[in-house]
C-alpha cells in the first residue's frame, strides 16, 4: 500500500511571489507568441486549453514550432492497445536529423560553438554540420548499420559526440548515448542489454587537469567495434575517415512511431532500464519545453552543465538546433582551473541561457563566489529539489533579481518535464509550474487529487514524449509507471500543488524513510540540515534499527564540527522523532555528474553492502571512506 510520508512545516517555502515578469518579457515571450496563435485571451488559458484538449493542443503544436514532416500524419493519437500503450502522429513521416541539421544545410548560423579545459575552442555553422553528419551517415550505412540497428556514443560533450548523433537518427538507426563517467562494467551491461554492435568513443579527454582514458576503458567488451575519435587503437575504426568516406546521405523517411534514441536511466533504483523515444512525439514534446520553457530564440546560445548521458544532453542539443539557435559545449570540469570557469565560458562565448543544479549553486555559495552572471536572460535547473537558501541565492545575488529561474522537473523516461517555471511564470521561492499540455496532478494513497498536501506526482494522460516501453521488458513498463493507480502514470516523486498551478518538489518516493511508525522523505531532513551555518549541503538516509524500524544518518559537507547543531535543528524543526542517529561530515556526497545525490549507494556502502554501480559517480572515492566510517560506527 502506498503511504504518503510526514512533511513539516520546516520544508514550506515563501508562497509570496517574489518575481514578477516585465511586460516587454511577457509580449516578446514564445509562450505568448502561442497564445496568439492558439487565439486565446491569456497565458492562464494557454495552459488551461492544453490541458483540457490535449489531442487539440498537441495537433496545432507542431506548425508553431516550425516542424517539419516530410508527410502529415494522418491522426493525432489512438490507443488499440491499452491508453498505456498509445501511438502518436500516426502516419506521419519525420526524421529528427531533419529537423534539427539537413533543413538548415544552407544556413551559415552557427551550429556549435565547444571549449575544452584546456581553452581550446571551435565553432561549427548548420552548413558545415549537415555535410558532416551526411557523411557519416553515409558511413555508418556502409558499415551495414540498418534502421532499427542500436548504436552506442560514449563519449564527452564534444562535437562529434553530436555528429554521431545525428548521424545515427538520419539513417533510422537508435542511438545509445551513455554517460562519459561510466567504467567499462557500466558500459557493458548497456551494450549486452541494447544488443550494440558498434560504439562510438574518443582516445580521451581532458577532466581537472587529466587524461581520461575512453577508447581503452571498453575495447575489451565482446562483440564490439569502436569508431574512435583522436588516436584509434587495433581494430578500432577511424571516425574521421569514416566521415570522410562516407557518401553525403539524405534523412531517413522515419515513421513518427519509428524509436531515434534509447536513454538509460542512471540506475538509481536497480538495474539500468532502456527508455524508448521516437522520431514524432517524443521529439515535438521537447523541442516545445525548450522554445517555451527557457524562451529559446534563434540568437539565444544555450549552455546546460549535463552529459550526453543523461536526459538534458539530447533534450538541450536537439531543442536549441531544431530552433535554429546555438548550443554550446564543454566536456570539462566546471571549477577547473578555478571556481570561476563557468562564469568566464559565459563572457567569452555569449551564452544567454544557462541550466544548472542546485547542487551547483550551493557549491558555488560555500566557496564564497558572488560574482553576478553577465548576459544570461534565463536560468535553468534541474536535477534535484531547490532548498530555498540555494534558490534566493541563485535569484538575489547571481541573477541579481533580474534573471528568471526555469525549474523543470521530468525524467529520461519522458525524455522532458512534467514541471517548469517560465520567463513569464511569476515566481514564488523554489518554485514549479504545471507543465504545459501534461496533465499533471498530485495524488494521495487513495488516487485521489489533493492540494496542499504532499503527495505522489502523476499524469492523468498517456502524453507523446513518454517512453513506448522498457527496452526488453514490457512487463517492467507496466508495473513501474501504470500499476499504482489505473489509467494514470506514477512518475514517482513527492509532489505539493496549489490551486494557482504551483507545484513544490521534496524528492524520490522510493527514498522514503520510515522510523517508528513514522514516514518522512529525505529532503525534509535535508532542508533543515542545510539551514545550519558552516553546512554546505546534506544526504539523510534510513538504516535498520532493531527498536524503530529504521533510524536516520546524515552526511553532510561544509564546516566539521556541526553535528550537535544539525541534530539540535532537526529536533526543534522537526521533532525528537526523527532525532538522527549518526551525524557524519564528509567531504563530499556521492552525485552524478549532473548533481543528483545517490542516497541508495550511500545508504548500501554505510551498511557494508553491495553499493552497485559506482561509475556515475563524479567522485567514486568517497565510497570507501563512507564503508569505514559505517564499519567504526555499527561495530560500536
Amino acid at each position: 500500500m502506498l503511504n504518503v510520508p510526514i512533511f513539516s512545516s520546516s520544508m514550506d517555502t515563501s508562497r509570496e511571489i517574489v518575481y514578477n515578469p516585465p511586460m516587454e518579457i511577457i509580449e516578446k515571450s514564445n509562450l505568448e507568441s502561442l497564445r496568439k496563435y492558439m487565439g486565446l485571451k491569456s497565458i492562464k488559458d494557454l495552459y488551461d486549453f492544453a490541458d483540457q484538449h490535449i489531442s487539440e493542443f498537441y495537433d496545432r503544436l507542431p506548425q508553431h514550432l516550425g516542424i517539419e514532416f516530410f508527410e502529415k500524419y494522418k491522426k493525432i493519437s489512438e490507443s488499440l492497445n491499452g491508453k498505456e500503450h498509445t501511438k502518436w502522429y500516426i502516419g506521419g513521416k519525420i526524421n529528427i536529423a531533419y529537423n534539427c541539421v539537413e533543413r538548415y544545410k544552407e544556413s551559415k548560423a552557427v551550429a556549435i560553438r565547444w571549449e575544452d579545459e584546456s581553452g581550446t575552442s571551435g565553432s561549427m555553422t548548420y552548413a558545415e554540420m549537415d555535410r558532416k553528419v551526411g557523411k557519416l551517415s553515409g558511413g555508418l550505412v556502409k558499415l551495414g548499420i540498418k534502421p532499427g540497428d542500436r548504436v552506442g556514443i560514449y563519449m564527452p560533450m564534444n562535437p562529434e559526440a553530436i555528429l554521431a548523433m545525428y548521424a545515427i537518427m538520419r539513417i533510422n538507426a537508435i542511438a545509445v548515448p551513455m554517460f562519459s563517467g561510466y567504467g567499462r562494467d557500466s558500459v557493458q551491461i548497456r551494450v549486452r542489454d541494447a544488443g550494440i554492435k558498434y560504439i562510438f568513443t574518443v582516445d580521451s579527454y581532458a577532466r581537472k587537469g587529466k587524461s581520461i582514458p575512453m577508447a581503452s576503458t571498453i575495447r575489451d567488451i565482446e562483440g564490439i567495434t569502436l569508431i574512435t575519435h583522436g588516436s584509434p587503437g587495433n581494430g578500432d575504426i577511424n571516425f574521421s575517415s569514416l566521415m570522410e568516406d562516407g557518401n553525403y546521405t539524405e534523412s531517413a523517411r522515419s515513421s513518427s512511431e519509428d524509436p531515434a534514441i534509447m536513454l538509460y536511466t542512471s540506475g538509481t533504483t536497480g538495474k539500468p532500464k532502456g527508455t524508448v523515444h521516437v522520431h514524432g512525439g517524443s521529439f515535438i514534446n521537447l523541442v516545445k519545453e525548450v522554445h517555451y520553457y527557457v524562451d529559446f530564440k534563434k540568437d539565444d546560445t544555450i549552455f546546460w552543465i549535463t552529459d550526453l548521458g543523461w536526459m538534458m544532453g539530447p533534450w538541450e542539443i536537439m531543442g536549441a538546433n531544431a530552433l535554429g539557435g546555438t548550443l554550446f559545449l564543454y566536456s570539462g570540469a566546471v571549477d577547473f582551473p578555478n571556481d570561476e570557469r563557468v562564469w568566464d565560458m559565459i563572457e567569452r562565448n555569449g551564452i544567454t541561457i544557462l541550466g544548472l543544479s542546485p547542487t551547483f549553486v550551493r557549491t558555488m555559495k560555500a566557496h564564497g563566489i558572488s560574482r553576478p552572471f553577465k548576459g544570461i536572460r534565463a536560468f535553468g535547473s534541474t536535477g534535484e529539489p531547490w532548498d530555498p537558501e540555494a534558490w534566493l541565492y541563485l535569484f538575489n545575488v547571481l541573477g541579481e533579481k533580474k534573471v528568471p529561474i526555469c525549474n523543470v522537473s521530468g525524467g529520461t523516461d519522458i525524455i522532458g518535464c512534467f514541471l517548469a517555471s517560465t520567463p513569464v511564470t511569476p515566481l514564488k521561492v523554489a518554485c514549479l509550474y504545471r507543465g504545459l499540455g501534461m496533465g499533471i496532478t498530485v495524488k494521495d494513497q487513495d488516487g485521489k487529487d489533493v492540494y496542499n498536501q504532499v503527495g505522489y506526482l502523476c499524469a492523468k494522460e498517456h502524453l507523446p514524449s513518454m517512453t513506448r516501453g522498457i527496452w526488453g521488458d514490457s512487463e517492467k513498463y507496466i508495473s513501474a509507471y501504470w500499476s499504482h493507480f489505473p489509467g494514470t502514470w506514477f512518475h514517482g516523486d513527492w509532489a505539493m500543488m496549489e490551486k494557482d498551478g504551483y507545484f513544490y518538489l521534496f524528492g524520490r518516493s522510493d527514498d522514503v524513510i520510515k522510523t517508528a511508525g513514522k514516514r518522512i522523505g529525505p529532503a525534509e531532513i535535508e532542508g533543515v540540515a542545510d539551514m545550519v551555518k558552516g553546512v554546505t549541503e546534506s544526504a539523510a538516509v534510513g538504516i535498520p534499527d532493531p527498536v524503530k524500524g529504521e533510524t536516520i544518518v546524515i552526511f553532510y559537507t561544509g564546516l566539521a564540527g556541526n553535528d550537535i547543531g544539525i541534530r539540535k535543528e532537526i529536533e526543534k524543526s522537526i521533532g525528537k522523532s526523527f532525532t538522527p542517529k549518526y551525524v557524519i561530515h564528509v567531504e563530499t556526497l556521492p552525485k552524478t555528474k549532473n548533481g543528483k545525490i545517490m542516497r541508495r549507494i550511500i545508504k548500501s556502502a554505510f551498511l557494508g553492502e553491495n553499493p552497485g554501480d559506482i561509475t556515475g559517480l563524479e567522485d567514486p572515492s568517497i565510497i570507501n571512506k563512507i564503508e569505514q566510517i559505517g564499519k567504526s560506527l555499527i561495530k560500536n
